[in-house]
């Protein structure tokens, strides 16, 4: 009985997910082409793009979220907290940020998200457009002030 090579790696991708992804690295170390379960590594590819992008913009979006309330609430105790937050944010982004990647965060969609969740908290009066750029959240800040 021949089983054609997808036909066993997609068996394999549903039964044993950590020995399919040693199998396809094997083959796409060995360019053997017929090894590979073309469909579901392209589908793994898109969805470890899709996950980068994903954590990307949630750091971003957790960013603005501790910006705003240090930048709009008068509350001094958990200032420090907020800022050390923002900083270890900073350091995930600085981690996985790449130009392509900067170019597909949309910053006015995620500033509105996280306008929507301090308001649920606190009652400021935020501006409807981010007062933030991409530059400006990347930057480390004093914790000591």
């Amino acid at each position: 009985m021949n089983q054609e090579p997808n036909a066993v790696s997609l068996s394999l991708y549903e039964t044993d997910y950590t020995l399919w992804l040693e199998r396809q690295a094997i083959a796409l170390k060995k360019r053997d082409f017929k090894a590979l379960d073309w469909d579901n590594l392209l589908e793994e590819i898109e969805y470890l793009g899709n996950e980068q992008i994903h954590a990307v913009n949630n750091l971003f979006k957790k960013i603005i979220i501790h910006r705003l309330k240090l930048d709009y609430s008068s509350e001094t105790y958990s200032r420090h907290h907020w800022k050390c937050k923002i900083n270890a944010f900073i350091d995930n982004i600085e981690d996985r940020l790449t130009n392509s990647l900067r170019n597909k965060i949309d910053l006015q969609k995620l500033y509105k998200r996280a306008r929507r969740m301090v308001l649920e908290k606190y009652n400021f009066d935020l501006p409807q457009d981010c007062p933030y750029s991409l530059d400006q959240l990347i930057t480390y800040l004093d914790v000591n002030n």
